[in-house]
């Protein structure tokens, strides 16, 4: 069976389908010309019905909504990293989240995801899903298993959420310990489902599938697109769970335009290339942030020596550190804003994963719309800077970061 390194490059197309041309064509286009009335019934009959493709049988397109070609050589390439049955390109990875508790949840289940969140993803949660009727809990990232079965009572528990490394802060949390919570409520009607962000990590790095999860999903517009040139987002799981969320995607509308999944087919060639330079030169700007007096807490899973439940996780669930890195700068708000508005090479910018370092402010961008007693509980406070780390000479990002910090 072919790397992931290498199916990136060559999987899903052959030139044969398209002029002999050697890269993947964009097919823009909003509609699928039909060989025939016979074909166009037979089409809908699968996309609409349900019923099965036969032992061979080539499908082909409709309309642009439910599925088209950029999109399948996407998600081929997207399912190839995470070993996955299937996957499934989305118009955002908010999108790609709320269409997955949409499929796979009802109203009144209860959903317990691991804290902190991305702002977004915590918003949805308690401003959109708690008022249509689902239960919402949340748990650190110590918790036990036992405490988190605690949380359940006698409730439905529909999902057990992680972002693993959590944004923004780097905390870790134990994939296969979820999956025990989700398995031990399962009944003969009911499984509960492990879901899991791996934005922070990505495949390369970190693949949830192995260690238990159901479902994993990724702002695509992160690492794995890496450009900062498109926005998507990704879920990747069994077929059995894959099929009906691509159901549900055409019904609401959030599948990915032919032209995002070109440029995510085209990133993820690079993709390995990218997150190893990135990885390298995280560690050598994490190494000068532990050193610098005006830094008092660095947080980066190339250094998680002296915490004996991450370095354990380190071990045996990811295989990369990346290129994420949080601290904390001395003197509160106002020294992190005098060192972000100093940078110069590094953008101040609220994305992150790119070829280019970037820098936030999370208390008062990314997660300002999380309620202050909640941002402090997980321990985001007003002198924290999220850092991204990119492919640029790692001696000009420290450069940079050191006359930045000489304003403060």
């Amino acid at each position: 069976m072919p790397d992931p390194q290498s199916d990136a490059v060559h999987m899903g197309w052959d030139p044969g389908d398209g002029l002999d041309a050697l890269k993947v064509p964009l097919f823009q286009t909003s509609t699928f010309v039909f060989e025939s009335s016979e074909a166009a019934e037979r089409l809908f009959s699968i996309v609409y019905g349900g019923e099965k493709p036969g032992p061979g049988e080539d499908v082909g397109f409709i309309y642009t909504r439910m599925d088209h070609p950029n999109l399948v050589i996407s998600e081929s390439r997207l399912a190839a990293w995470d070993g996955a049955g299937a996957a499934l390109l989305f118009s955002s990875g908010i999108s790609a989240i709320f269409t997955t508790f949409l499929t796979h949840l009802r109203p009144g289940d209860l959903i317990l995801h691991g804290a902190p969140l991305y702002g977004g993803t915590n918003t949805m949660l308690q401003k959109v899903l708690a008022p249509l009727g689902f239960q919402i809990g949340s748990f650190g990232p110590e918790a036990s298993q036992e405490e988190i079965e605690e949380m359940v009572d006698d409730r439905r528990l529909g999902a057990v959420y992680l972002e693993t490394p959590a944004n923004p802060s780097n905390d870790v949390f134990d994939i296969g310990l979820a999956s025990r919570v989700a398995r031990a409520s399962a009944t003969s009607e009911h499984r509960p489902l492990t879901i899991v962000d791996n934005t922070f990590l990505g495949p390369y790095a970190q693949r949830p599938l192995d260690h238990g999860a159901d479902l994993v999903l990724y702002s695509a517009t992160k690492f794995l697109g890496g450009h900062d040139d498109l926005v998507a987002g990704v879920a990747t799981g069994s077929r059995d769970l894959i099929e009906p969320m691509k159901t549900m995607r055409y019904r609401i509308g959030t599948t990915g335009d032919p032209h995002t999944a070109w440029l995510l087919a085209r990133s993820l060639e690079t993709y390995p290339l990218r997150v190893e330079r990135q990885t390298a030169n995280a560690r050598v700007v994490s190494d000068f942030l532990v050193a610098h007096p005006k830094v008092e807490r660095v947080r980066y899973l190339g250094a998680v020596e002296d915490d004996e439940r991450v370095a354990e996780l380190a071990k045996r669930q990811w295989s990369s550190s990346g290129s994420m890195i949080c601290f904390d700068v001395s003197g509160g708000k106002a020294a992190a804003f005098a060192f972000l508005d100093a940078m110069r090479l590094v953008a101040n910018a609220t994305s992150l994963g790119g070829t280019r370092s970037i820098a936030c402010h999370p208390w008062t961008t990314t997660h300002s719309n999380v309620d202050v007693e909640t941002r402090q509980s997980v321990g985001i406070n007003d002198s924290m800077i999220r850092l991204s780390v990119g492919v640029e000479a790692p001696e000009d990002i420290v450069a940079d970061l050191d006359q930045a910090l000489a304003r403060v």
